[in-house]
């Protein structure tokens, strides 16, 4: 009898089937639309039509470049920051202890809050968005490298110290192949949150940018408008995953497999 394959991990995901799901959020959204009407919803069609337009006009590439800028600075600043924190508190439990009730207040407390209390010291504009990223997209990237660290082999760890590796040395062959999968996790959340936030922020206190747009388009009730910006987000996210987040995984995996052998 042959021997089972449970040991192969698990089953990579089926392109044919997360199609098929793609294809039922679509049918959803279509026969929502039709119930709803055009006031209330857009149908798909209707928003890929506006797609043309809406990217031919004037202020679409100001809108966008505002809001890419807030998103790549909001988001690398604050998975810098957790980062940062995360490797310091990994090495010291006072820190960790320091930093807790911070990033328990951090996680607890509603986006919309922090957002009220950024436009009052703020004002409207870049700083005040960018801010807001910053502070929410520290924490899930502190946890994430925070644990990773705790789980480095201590026997490794006094070994480079063993061999006198300086901190990049220890950063480089030690910690980064240890924390890889949890980081890429953090990062992957933090791009797609970093992208919904910015929105958010922009929808609520902003005089430009994609949530600018939004929140026009839905004032002036053109549902087409308002749901080809949520095609394009959406567009946006799927490039970031596929195009930037998905290689790099590959290419860390490669880079881990001589350690493995």
């Amino acid at each position: 009898m042959s021997a089972p394959t449970a040991g192969h991990g698990p089953a990579r995901t089926s392109r044919a089937w997360s199609a098929a799901g793609v294809l039922l959020l679509l049918l959803a959204w279509h026969v929502t639309a039709r119930q709803l009407g055009p006031l209330l919803m857009a149908t798909p069609w209707d928003a890929l039509r506006a797609i043309g337009p809406l990217v031919r006009s004037e202020q679409f590439f100001a809108h966008a470049g505002i809001s890419l800028m807030r998103i790549g600075v909001g988001v690398l600043a604050g998975t810098t920051l957790g980062f940062t924190l995360g490797m310091l508190a990994g090495h010291s439990a006072r820190l960790r202890g320091l930093i807790e009730p911070v990033r328990w207040l951090l996680m607890a407390m509603p986006p919309v809050v922090i957002v009220v209390l950024a436009m009052l010291w703020f004002g409207l504009g870049s700083p005040m968005v960018i801010f807001i990223t910053t502070l929410m997209m520290a924490p899930g990237m502190y946890v994430n490298t925070v644990k990773g660290m705790l789980h480095v082999d201590r026997q490794l760890v006094e070994m480079t110290h063993v061999y006198r590796y300086g901190a990049w040395l220890r950063l480089r062959h030690l910690y980064l192949p240890a924390l890889s999968a949890p980081l890429l996790a953090a990062l992957l959340i933090a791009l797609c949150g970093g992208v919904r936030l910015v929105v958010m922020a922009e929808v609520l206190g902003a005089e430009n940018g994609v949530g600018y747009a939004l929140a026009n388009a839905r004032s002036a009730f053109d549902t087409a408008e308002l749901f080809a910006w949520v095609l394009l987000i959406l567009g946006l996210v799927a490039l970031l995953e596929f195009a930037l987040l998905q290689p790099l995984q590959r290419r860390l995996g490669r880079w881990m497999e001589p350690s493995h052998a």
